[in-house]
Parts: C-alpha cells; sequence; structure tokens
C-alpha cells in the first residue's frame, strides 16, 4: 500500500509520529476555524460583537505565534524541536484541500478506493458568484484526484499538464463525488481523467497527464 492511500485508508492504523490525542486537537482545532470562517461569512454581526471576536482571536493567535515551529529537512519531511523526524503522512494532513488539520481545507474526502471516488462539499466559504463555487477550487479538486490516481496506479506523480471543462456551475453546500480513472501509460507519462458530479449531473471534468517521479523514501513510519 502506497504512502497516499495508507493515510487516507478508513480505519487505518496510525502511522504518525504524532501521538494520536495531539492530531486529534490539532485536527478539532482545524475544524473549529473552519466552521467559524463558515459561520461569519453570514453572520449580522454588531461592533460589540465583533470587538468580543476580535479579542479573543488575538489572544489565540499570538499564542500560536510563540509555539515553536516544524521545520523542513534536506528531503522535506517535518521535524519537530525534538529532533524527531515526522512522516510523509504528517504533511499530507495539513495539505490544503484534503487536510483535516488545516483549516483552510474543505476538506476533500476519499469514499473508494477501488474507484477511485472522493466527495467534497464546498461552503459559502468556497463561492464565487453566489451560490456556486470557485472555479479554481473545483479544478483544484480535480487535479488532487487525478494526481492519487495516476500515483496509487503507477508511483508517486506530478500534474504535466491539466485541462478542465466546466459543463455546469458547481453548487456550494452540496455534496459533490469526483472520480478518477487512468486512461493509459507511456513511459513517465501517465495519462487520466476525472469527473465532478453533483448527483447525476457533471459539472465538470478534467483530462491530465503526470509524469512519474522519484521521491525521498518516507521516514518515522
Amino acid at each position: 500500500m502506497g504512502a497516499i492511500a495508507e493515510y487516507f485508508a478508513v480505519g487505518r492504523r496510525d502511522v504518525l509520529t504524532m501521538s494520536a490525542l495531539l492530531l486529534k486537537k490539532r485536527r478539532l482545532v482545524a475544524k473549529t476555524v473552519r466552521d467559524l470562517s463558515r459561520e461569519f461569512l453570514s453572520a449580522e454581526l454588531t461592533h460589540e460583537d465583533l470587538d468580543v471576536a476580535l479579542a479573543g482571536l488575538e489572544s489565540v493567535r499570538q499564542s500560536f505565534a510563540r509555539a515553536t515551529r516544524y521545520v523542513r529537512d534536506d528531503d522535506g519531511f517535518l521535524v519537530d524541536s525534538a529532533g524527531t523526524v515526522h512522516s510523509e503522512e504528517f504533511s499530507w494532513d495539513m495539505d490544503p484541500l484534503v487536510g483535516v488539520s488545516n483549516p483552510l481545507s474543505p476538506p476533500v474526502i476519499e469514499k473508494d478506493r477501488q474507484t477511485a471516488t472522493w466527495s467534497v462539499t464546498f461552503s459559502d466559504a468556497y463561492e464565487g458568484h453566489p451560490g456556486l463555487a470557485h472555479g479554481g477550487y473545483v479544478a483544484a479538486t480535480l487535479d488532487h484526484v487525478l494526481g492519487v490516481t495516476a500515483s496509487e496506479a503507477e508511483g508517486t506523480s506530478m500534474t504535466g499538464t491539466l485541462a478542465v471543462r466546466y459543463c455546469k456551475p458547481t453548487p456550494t453546500n452540496v455534496e459533490l463525488l469526483c472520480r478518477g480513472e487512468i486512461d493509459r501509460v507511456e513511459g513517465r507519462k501517465v495519462f487520466c481523467r476525472a469527473v465532478l458530479l453533483a448527483g447525476s449531473e457533471t459539472v465538470a471534468e478534467a483530462d491530465g497527464i503526470f509524469f512519474r517521479v522519484d521521491t525521498p523514501t518516507p521516514r518515522g513510519v
């Protein structure tokens, strides 16, 4: 099982160096920030509400600012202040699309590995036109699913080209399904395609050419 599949496996063992409890709390903080952003966008707030929020948030920001930082070693793996090298999966947990510990992620969640099916619900925080998801997030989701599909089948791969077709406006606050598949492989090139669905309707689709790349051997697992 590859590193990506290991990370997204339902009920997987904990392969992170970080303790399970600490990781759970990081994910809860990220979810709270994500929920806060969603509520803030549509809330009709008073001056007093905003003053209270600013004071509380600034206190938390200052606390985080005083914390020591993870750094990356020469291979790109995260190292904590004690010198512990964390596994590749910890980096995935902070990914801007799928990272449950990243408050900026929707997140995009794997539903079925056998069919390369993922789900995502874009809240109002990801809105472009009113009630519609921003096209950039749509493209990023398709790119991610294509990348994982190519990597799981042929080894770690990175985007060479990505062609996105926006078939219909993509609604916010609706669960979307994204499915990827391999078309063919030519040497290091992996040709694949993905579709994004709202119910039974195709809202976007993409074709991509991905290139297999050599990556450092994950450590800390």
